[in-house]
């Protein structure tokens, strides 16, 4: 089966020239409040135990609203409106919710929703087979590294980090290999850590294209690989 990288569009004329389509709260937003979208950012390999306050997303008055709307803040999820996400509850995904989220547009308020995604199948990659390389600054490949084991990733990023005081390093991966555990019936999901994409499967790729689904990048990617 193919896979394809999704993500949020930019600058397309579906979107208009904004990138970010939302750039900001409304004005009085309580971002220190307990139970804000940044209080849901101390913690984001869980499901918060509050019902997250998204009232309300300001959509730039140059952007266009979309089903998928690019968004500042949180990069653990997806701002998405009620007829994206009826297709999404047709399909198996990693671990996920949804809280009701509102959009405020040129005087007027719009029902979406935010996907808050915190399940990643970096359990069931092959590190050994995968390739590994050091990431400086977010920008560039310094050199390769071989990993064994996601806690070998950790213990090296680790102690490359302590080696290079002032330097913005990490570990990312250039090619990602799925071994047999991987659950093919995943229609979306993400590697996590060392890799920032979100990846669809071709029947949730042609069920978005079959309903024009506006505001998405559904790009092929040759990054993932399957063990038989």
């Amino acid at each position: 089966m193919n896979y394809y990288e999704f993500k949020p569009a930019c600058d397309t004329k579906e979107t208009g020239s904004q990138y970010p389509q939302v750039q900001r709260m409304t004005p009085g937003y309580n971002k220190d409040s307990n139970v804000s979208l940044y209080a849901m950012a101390r913690n984001i390999d869980e499901f918060p135990d509050f019902m997250p306050d998204f009232d309300s997303f300001v959509l730039h008055n140059q952007a266009k609203r979309t089903d998928l709307l690019s968004t500042f803040g949180p990069g653990w999820g997806f701002l998405i409106s009620p007829r994206l996400k009826a297709i999404f509850e047709q399909y198996k995904m990693v671990s996920h919710r949804y809280y009701p989220a509102k959009v405020f547009h040129k005087q007027v308020y719009y029902d979406y929703y935010f996907i808050h995604i915190i399940g990643n199948v970096r359990d069931c990659v092959n590190y050994p087979l995968s390739t590994f390389f050091i990431y400086k600054s977010y920008a560039t490949n310094e050199r390769y590294i071989a990993i064994d084991s996601f806690d070998d990733l950790l213990m090296k990023e680790k102690k490359l980090i302590a080696d290079n005081p002032g330097e913005v390093l990490s570990i990312w991966a250039e090619k990602i290999v799925l071994n047999n555990s991987f659950d093919k019936d995943l229609a979306l999901f993400e590697i996590g850590n060392f890799d920032a994409s979100n990846y669809i499967n071709e029947e949730l790729k042609s069920e978005l294209v079959l309903n024009s689904i506006t505001g998405c990048d559904i790009l092929p990617t040759k990054k993932l690989a399957f063990l038989d």
